[in-house]
């Protein structure tokens, strides 16, 4: 089990990417294991929903100020899935991709808060603590 700062995370909920020149060339391919686990605590997936494109909020708390209640950049990004179970990011990947200078070789951690029903950036190492490591 993992935590993100007080809370405990569900490692099941985590879509983790080392992202490609065509990821950021174009749209990011999403691990299909990861993304089918995160789907099932997702409200309103079905199968056409999915073909046609879901928005789902992305923030990165990264710039968070608790003393202004700044929660940190949010994104809307679509979630699609073509074919047999192929999942991406489509619009608003761009854009996020961009503010969030996201480079070739770097990995991506999504967690998907389901009360927040939004996606956390965890790309901030010292916010992932393993039990092994306490």
């Amino acid at each position: 089990m993992n935590y993100y700062c007080e809370y405990r995370i569900d490692p099941a909920m985590i879509i983790s990417k080392k992202l490609s020149k065509s990821d950021l060339d174009g749209n990011v391919k999403l691990p299909k294991k990861q993304v089918m686990s995160v789907l099932r605590k997702m409200k309103g997936v079905t199968q056409e929903t999915l073909q046609n494109g879901i928005e789902v909020k992305v923030l990165n708390t990264a710039e968070a100020d608790p003393n202004t209640n700044y929660r940190g950049d949010e994104y809307t990004v679509t979630l699609r899935c073509i074919g047999n179970n192929k999942f991406y990011f489509g619009v608003g990947w761009g854009t996020m991709k961009h503010s969030m200078d996201l480079n070739e070789g770097e990995t991506l951690k999504l967690y998907w808060d389901y009360l927040e029903e939004a996606f956390i950036v965890l790309n901030i190492p010292y916010l992932v603590i393993d039990d092994d490591e306490i």
